[in-house]
């Protein structure tokens, strides 16, 4: 009988107790707590941060019982116990600057009545607590270590209002800054969080701090690289195969287009999203599981800013190079766009260029690029997500049909509210809103389509219906589809046994004034 999967469980001692499939992250925390003693690590949300934060715990504290069969139990570590201190800030309640000193104070006493140790209940200042904590702890093992798990949860929180974003990052700052007081008597300090506001300086307070980000040899401690799913899910990508009547390749295929992708390193190493993967094989079905678990509201706030939509209109995935330096910048109402997204999990390393020292990024799989085109979508054309949905759903049905009077309609009610000095005045800027579009809708869509002859601006295929489109700015529809004639775009697909449509599309752009005119023929 197969383990249970641990799709909502990230507690380690729990997922063991109860016979949970765990994948053996055991060799990173061995390499962490051998190799150095202050590290920060950023992941997207849902992304394994907090089962490894727990793995970690369990070995500081000593339980060898529950690492039977994994890596570490036959390692030469010494399992001696750490006094051990873990801070989750999401859990917390923190809302403002004052929640914040209201609720480290909570969690570091509760450290200190677990401990039995006699620290001074009238003390009203988190830093003193953990001083006098950390201080006891040390006197008692001998060792003390410091796991603080989201720790800009409360940040990401307020990001709508910047003033109370700021204070409450003031405030994690200076508690970050008691840490470093404490230096000699800390043995091991290990942080996560979705952002990293280190070059905000939120962590200058911490001596010697390790950002493994993005260290080659951390790449895989969160997510699942394709030879351990291969290694620990096998059985359950077969019993899915089996019940869909289809190989095991197959599905494989398939599971790695919605799931796989994202990179974390200099090296080709990519890892399938955890959570995702697991809430996959256990429903045997394909869903955007990730983003249905709760878009980061902050990330769909920044979205629907002005300024925002500015950066992402021109937010061209083709061209996309950013330094190492840009990746890791974050701070309360100056993170730049690109940052952002890679950071919260919507795009991520695609290639890493050696002589530029350049990383290029994009989607890292199916479900983050459908999930965010359509809320992009959404905040350019003033829609709710429903509403985008919807006209999605009808844009979809009536390319099918091949009613391409319905179709334009649509794209017309889809791009009609977006502001005026919102649009560029290329040809590129419609083309790249059309290929959004078509995303959204589930169309596959094809941009910048090679031939021997030319290059096709787009190519959709559905299941009845091959369209080759032709995009023009200003101009008429009647010259963009005489070009697919004359170019003669459509001959390597007329040996096809689907119906071919040419299809010109002018897009008609000025003060006051928005439309779409279309002139089609069908082969």
């Amino acid at each position: 009988m197969l383990a249970r999967l641990p799709v909502d469980l990230s507690t380690f001692s729990e997922l063991r107790k109860q016979n949970y499939l765990y994948i053996d992250k055991t060799k990173y925390a061995y390499d962490l707590i051998t190799g150095g003693r202050r590290f920060f690590l950023s992941r997207p949300r849902r992304f394994g941060k907090t089962l490894f934060v727990s793995t970690l715990k369990e070995i500081l504290l000593g339980n060898r019982g529950f690492f039977q069969g994994l890596w570490i139990d036959s390692s030469n570590y010494i399992w001696k116990p750490h006094g051990l201190i873990l801070l989750d800030l999401s859990i917390l309640g923190i809302e403002n600057a004052e929640t914040l000193r209201v609720g480290l104070k909570e969690a570091l006493l509760r450290v200190a009545r677990e401990y039995g140790l006699p620290i001074d209940l009238s003390i009203d200042t988190p830093e003193f607590i953990l001083y006098d904590i950390v201080k006891e702890l040390k006197n008692k093992f001998g060792r003390v270590a410091l796991l603080i798990d989201e720790y800009d949860n409360p940040i990401l929180h307020a990001l709508k209002d910047s003033d109370r974003a700021s204070k409450i990052r003031d405030g994690i700052r200076k508690f970050f800054a008691a840490i470093k007081g404490l230096d000699a008597e800390l043995d091991f300090v290990f942080i996560t969080g979705v952002s990293n506001f280190a070059k905000a300086g939120l962590f200058s307070g911490l001596n010697n701090l390790q950002v493994i980000t993005l260290d080659d040899q951390f790449a895989n401690v969160c997510g699942y690289s394709e030879q351990e799913v291969e290694t620990f899910l096998a059985n359950y990508v077969q019993l899915w195969a089996d019940k869909a009547d289809i190989s095991y390749a197959e599905l494989f295929q398939q599971i790695k287009h919605w799931y796989n992708g994202y990179r974390f390193s200099r090296p080709e190493s990519s890892v399938f999203n955890p959570f995702s993967l697991m809430k996959a094989l256990e429903s045997q079905t394909f869903k955007n599981f990730w983003f249905q678990s709760g878009a980061p509201t902050f990330l769909v706030e920044e979205l629907k800013r002005e300024y925002r939509k500015k950066e992402y209109r021109l937010l061209d995935l083709a061209s996309l190079e950013i330094t190492e330096y840009t990746l890791g910048i974050f701070d309360v109402g100056a993170t730049p766009l690109p940052s952002l997204m890679f950071q919260t999990g919507y795009l991520t390393i695609v290639h890493y260029d050696r002589a530029k020292d350049l990383y290029k990024l994009g989607y890292p799989n199916y479900e983050v690029k459908t999930a965010l085109q359509k809320y992009m979508l959404a905040a350019l054309a003033k829609l709710d997500f429903a509403s985008a949905d919807q006209i999605s759903n009808q844009l979809k049905l009536a390319l099918n049909n091949g009613n391409v009077e319905e179709a334009v309609k649509l794209f017309k009610q889809l791009f009609f509210n977006i502001p005026y000095q919102l649009h560029v005045k290329k040809e590129k800027f419609y083309h790249a809103l059309f290929q959004m579009a078509c995303d959204v809708a589930g169309i596959k869509a094809q941009s910048e389509y090679s031939i021997s002859h030319g290059r096709i601006d787009l190519k959709l295929e559905l299941p009845h219906i091959i369209y080759i489109i032709e995009i023009k700015f200003n101009k008429t529809a009647e010259d963009a589809l005489k070009q697919i004639e004359e170019m003669l775009y459509h001959e390597p697909f007329v040996k096809n046994d689907k119906q071919i449509v040419l299809l010109g599309l002018a897009f008609h752009r000025a003060p006051g004034l928005f439309d779409i005119t279309f002139k089609e023929k069908r082969i």
